[in-house]
């Protein structure tokens, strides 16, 4: 049996990639913000105006890791929160980046 597995770094996704993911959950996306350290980008912010005022929804991508601001994060995922008048009312993973690929890449899975 051989144990010399070779190990591939993880992709990082690109903010293309991320927003292309957020597009098939909500219309009109608007970028927010971005962090990066050595690896690449960690965090990518969206938001979506709601039809009501008050509304908003927000995506956010956050890598697996430490990070400089000393904020860590134990999987790749994009989550989304839903406001109504600032407050949060609701929020899920719409996808989760899973390493454990054939390849040693990341495999997305989508959770909605």
């Amino acid at each position: 049996m051989n144990n010399n597995i070779e190990k591939v770094p993880e992709h990082i996704p690109t903010k293309e990639e991320v927003l292309a993911v957020i597009l098939r959950h909500a219309e009109n996306p608007v970028f927010v913000r971005e962090l990066s350290d050595e690896q690449g980008p960690y965090l990518f912010e969206f938001k979506v105006e709601g039809k009501k005022p008050g509304e908003v929804t927000e995506f956010t991508y956050t890598r697996k890791g430490t990070f400089p601001n000393q904020n860590a994060a134990a999987e790749t995922v994009i989550n989304v929160v839903y406001y109504e008048d600032e407050m949060p009312v609701g929020g899920n993973s719409v996808a989760n980046y899973n390493s454990a690929t054939r390849m040693g890449g990341n495999k997305i899975i989508l959770l909605s």
